[in-house]
């Protein structure tokens, strides 16, 4: 194979080396663990948690991977597969599951070859084989999901290694922190149910490796989006552009609902946040029970600003409950979204990450600017030369984005979120308020908005206005009068 552009920014981030020409696993001894892997327990001995954790261990001393896996890692992988499965589970795990997790391992190195060989005629004109998407660049990747499969097995038996990917932004990819937190968290049930949903995807794909295709994509905000000027404060302030209709749901879920639609990852500027560590929110759940989401982790450096990280394609394997600590796992999950042109499923999930903990600062001008331009930006549709099939009639489904645990103003939010998905030209907006008071009154906000006949230029006029007040509000050590809403249906109401 020969030296790519593409290849040679990723191939520090892979367990592969080229050889001869041929990207191929650098270690005969690694090689030989996987094929008696595949041929089972009776071959490999490898049939407890226990011994996994061992196999693990041998094959990362192989790859000379350092640091060493901590011992609450090696020890969360025997917890899980010896106390917490059943013995019927373990039983199909290590005689059904293991086996093509290692088939597909030994089939990694071709599985990239045919990638970056059928890459150069996916779309026309567009670079989508695996590589760094780096900051400040817009681009796609397109991955089958069985190479995904492979990808994710590496990480499984942590055997990506992790030199200077944070010195690069880019977040963990193996699972050691994942397996780790059994032990060193106290009340963990959350966590074992996290890796719960990661198993169960690995049994699905061990029996049937679905067909399709996933697009990872950076979106970079500027001119060439197809703006006219670059989103300052006076571009929102003067926008005659029309607001779009908006669907209030008190209950449901954005990842259930069932209209064509930008789902909204309320993410981590680092994508998948503590999906492999300890978080148990809105998108770490997104990604247990998308696990397709984690392959991005690989080669996504960190957000800036004015970026978002659009995912088409994503299969979802799992049920789940609660939330938080409360997560559980419920049981399979048979998507049954269509697939596009490129044979992704059409489900579309955008990462926009907010402020965190802005306390007063939100209602500057220049942090409501910036919470705005992230929206618009996952909000677009950015990717040309066909990218995606369609997109007339997409409309976006979010919620409480940047609020909770990152302690942004819900009511604030929520219409920062209104006026970018009307400037995208989307055609409507689901909100999901999951239960939150202060929301309860978001249809009659926007009944009276719709009434007035304000455009994007005039909410956001709006949305300064209380601003300024709340900061005046702040200086003088008062409490404010009123939330937006009320401020909002006490002044306009005639």
């Amino acid at each position: 194979m020969e030296r790519r552009e593409d290849l040679e920014t990723i191939l520090a981030y892979l367990p592969l080396v080229i050889q001869d020409s041929s990207l191929s696993w650098p270690s005969s001894h690694l090689v030989e663990v996987l094929e008696a892997l595949t041929k089972g327990p009776s071959h490999s001995r490898v049939d407890s948690g226990q011994t996994l954790s061992d196999s693990i261990s041998d094959m990362r001393q192989s790859l000379s991977l350092t640091p060493h896996l901590s011992y609450s890692a090696l020890q969360g992988y025997a917890l899980f597969f010896d106390e917490k499965m059943s013995k019927e589970e373990s039983s199909r795990w290590f005689n059904e599951v293991l086996p093509a997790m290692a088939c597909l391992l030994l089939r990694f190195p071709s599985l990239l070859e045919l990638h970056y060989l059928n890459s150069e005629n996916l779309i026309n004109g567009v670079e989508t084989g695996l590589r760094v998407l780096c900051s400040n660049k817009a681009g796609i990747v397109f991955l089958s999901q069985e190479l995904i499969g492979a990808l994710l097995s590496c990480s499984f038996f942590c055997l990506f290694p992790v030199d200077d990917r944070s010195s690069n932004r880019l977040p963990n990819i193996n699972f050691d922190k994942l397996f780790g937190s059994l032990i060193s968290t106290g009340r963990n049930e959350h966590q074992e149910n996290k890796i719960r949903c990661i198993t169960h995807y690995f049994q699905r794909i061990s029996s049937c490796i679905p067909p399709g295709f996933v697009s990872f994509e950076r979106k970079i905000l500027s001119i060439e989006s197809g703006l006219q000027a670059f989103p300052d404060e006076g571009f929102w302030s003067t926008s005659t552009v029309n607001l779009c209709p908006v669907e209030v749901h008190t209950c449901g879920l954005i990842e259930d609902q069932s209209v064509e639609a930008l789902e909204v990852d309320f993410a981590n500027k680092y994508l998948g946040g503590g999906a492999l560590r300890k978080g148990c929110v809105q998108e770490e759940i997104r990604f247990m029970i998308n696990p397709e989401l984690i392959a991005g982790m690989l080669f996504l450096p960190a957000m800036e600003v004015s970026e978002a990280i659009e995912v088409v394609g994503a299969e979802r394997f799992s049920h789940y409950t609660g939330y938080s600590s409360s997560f559980r796992f419920s049981g399979d999950y048979v998507d049954t979204k269509e697939r596009d042109v490129f044979g992704r499923r059409k489900t579309r999930i955008v990462a926009i990450d907010a402020l965190r903990h802005p306390g007063i600062s939100q209602y500057k001008p220049e942090c409501l600017l910036r919470e705005a331009n992230k929206a618009l930006c996952g909000f677009l549709h950015v990717c040309k030369n066909q990218c995606m099939d369609h997109e007339d009639g997409v409309g976006v489904a979010t919620g409480n984005w940047g609020c909770g645990a990152y302690g942004g103003d819900p009511e604030v939010k929520s219409l920062l979120q209104w006026i970018a998905v009307s400037q995208a030209r989307r055609p409507f907006m689901s909100y999901y308020t999951f239960g939150f008071e202060a929301l309860h009154n978001l249809n009659q906000v926007t009944e009276l908005v719709i009434s007035k006949g304000w455009r994007v230029g005039d909410v956001w006029r709006k949305l300064v206005e209380y601003s300024n007040q709340r900061l005046r509000s702040s200086k003088k050590r008062r409490e404010p009068k009123a939330g937006l809403f009320d401020w909002l249906i006490s002044t306009n109401a005639a």
